[in-house]
């Protein structure tokens, strides 16, 4: 007779013998830190050699912060190890390239990154702007013209529409907030009083409503329209590709928003625009110009429009490489501060 005991089987055996490991990798690791690695490639993904790098294991306090510098060897890699409270910090540069800093890692892991810096190709004059027009009507196309960073007549001063936007809103009853609408209104009277300022129902009702918003984009000529680049470098100052594509522009583009929900507009993408197309006799190309826009197209559903874009005068020149100290808009032009390439 055989007496019944407990049951071990491979993955309990395999258990038993893992946990200590674990353990002393979690004791080691606190103890000597975690490895911070990155590869610096430029942007056709080839390893820069000689690049100028950083990595800082930040603390709490500035001066227990621990930074290591160097320089890259022919497979454009750098590593260190440390501790660190708040977050791991990341630092490429490069004479020849734009610069590249990547925060808030995160202190509890290692990393292992590759880092672009692209070259410094041919940067020129550009009308550069961050754009934040106000909608001047609802359920019309507006015709919005780069080159004046204005809507065209009869609501501004610009002449060619580059882009068509079509904005329409709905009220949806009051935010959940407003417990007494009598107190409410009262509260907004005499706070737009204190401001010196017009109070009126609108008004309120765009402060304290909840709004659905459609937000349509389109272009008046054929073969004019937007692209989505797929390759955004977040953490580089050029964080589009140094040239807008030849092809893959899309006609019409679609956002849609609500007061009453999180903010859809997105930090990680980018477009090109292609505008002002004349086409020949056969419906080729002829002419055209090119615009990149870093960002999302940010509208809120109360009627806030904003987006920054790089507009390329020239005709049939699709390079947007920026050279921040030549902006085509006048120094002192609101939004034209643009310093990023």
């Amino acid at each position: 007779m055989r007496l019944a005991g407990p049951k071990t089987g491979l993955s309990q055996i395999f258990q038993m013998k893992i946990t200590p490991l674990l353990g002393l990798l979690s004791f080691w690791s606190s103890l000597f830190g975690y490895e911070a690695k990155m590869r610096v490639v430029d942007e056709t993904g080839a390893p820069v050699q000689g690049v100028n790098v950083a990595i800082e294991f930040t603390a709490a306090r500035q001066e227990q912060s621990v930074t290591y510098h160097g320089t890259t060897g022919k497979d454009g890699t750098f590593s260190a190890q440390g501790q660190s409270l708040l977050e791991v910090y990341m630092e490429a540069k490069k004479l020849g390239h734009y610069d590249s800093r990547v925060y808030g890692l995160s202190p509890k892991k290692d990393h292992d990154l590759v880092i672009t810096i692209p070259r410094v190709l041919s940067p020129g004059p550009l009308y550069a702007i961050r754009a934040n027009p106000g909608i001047p009507v609802q359920n019309e196309w507006l015709g919005y013209d780069f080159a004046s960073a204005d809507w065209i007549a009869p609501y501004g001063k610009g002449k060619i529409a580059d882009i068509l936007f079509r904005f329409k809103n709905q009220f949806k009853g009051y935010d959940d907030s407003v417990r007494d609408l009598r107190d409410e209104i009262a509260s907004s009277k005499r706070g737009y009083a204190a401001r010196k300022e017009e109070w009126t129902e609108e008004k309120f009702k765009r402060d304290a409503g909840k709004w659905d918003a459609e937000l349509e984009i389109s272009f008046p000529g054929d073969k004019e329209g937007l692209f989505e680049e797929a390759r955004f470098l977040a953490f580089s100052r050029l964080k589009l590709p140094h040239a807008a594509p030849e092809e893959g522009y899309v006609s019409t583009w679609r956002y849609t928003s609500k007061t009453y929900s999180p903010p859809t507009a997105r930090d990680n993408v980018g477009f090109f625009v292609r505008s002002r197309v004349k086409l020949d006799a056969k419906g080729k190309i002829v002419s055209a110009n090119y615009a990149k826009i870093v960002g999302d197209i940010y509208c809120a559903a109360t009627g806030v429009l904003r987006f920054t874009y790089y507009y390329n005068p020239q005709a049939n020149d699709r390079n947007l490489e920026f050279d921040p100290k030549r902006n085509l808009f006048a120094k002192n032009k609101p939004g034209a501060n643009v310093s990023d390439p």
